[in-house]
């Protein structure tokens, strides 16, 4: 089964790589490399024994992301972690934000609609929980008004990914962490 990580040589992206190819799936990392290096693919073979098949790819790029599952149709699952992360430069430069986070996002799930893919996993954010009432934070915690553009943007995210699956009938997980 291959399946495809958005943001592959991050750092999150890149253990789930290695913990992908160790469990014996075939993976495709993609990463525009904009806060990630090249040198992360010879890491995870070092590790894995096998060296993930690696594309440079601005997913914020619609012809690019068809260009790319035209090269790939066998693709059975995402993991999508390919996303711009500082809270703070957010605030700051929150068109950015707006346009990686989204942009990348709606472009990958064009293609997964188009090609009928069926397993589709978001790496969201504690943030979609805002400054919350309760302690600890559990899944059924709800949900307050993100105070970043990165919130915003994970928040939005999910929202887009509920719609798309009540619509196209697919199968979507999201992840909530805290700082890795």
């Amino acid at each position: 089964m291959k399946i495809l990580v958005t943001g592959g040589l991050g750092f999150i992206g890149s253990h789930t790589v290695v913990e992908l190819q160790n469990e014996g799936f075939d993976v495709i990392a993609v990463d525009n490399l904009s806060n990630s290096s090249i040198e992360v693919v010879d890491g995870i073979e070092r590790i894995t024994g096998k060296k993930p098949i690696f594309e440079k790819l601005d997913l914020r790029d619609k012809k690019a992301v068809q260009d790319f599952f035209k090269k790939y149709q066998d693709i059975a699952g995402v993991i999508h972690f390919a996303a711009s992360k500082a809270v703070g430069e957010s605030m700051t430069e929150p068109l950015k934000y707006y346009e990686n986070n989204l942009f990348s996002l709606i472009n990958v799930l064009q293609e997964f609609k188009e090609r009928n893919i069926s397993n589709f996993i978001f790496s969201s954010s504690c943030t979609v929980y805002g400054q919350a009432d309760q302690m600890p934070i559990d899944e059924n915690t709800p949900l307050k008004e993100a105070e970043s553009s990165y919130g915003k943007t994970k928040q939005m995210g999910e929202d887009i990914l509920k719609d798309f699956s009540r619509a196209y009938n697919k199968k979507v997980s999201l992840l909530r962490y805290f700082n890795p």
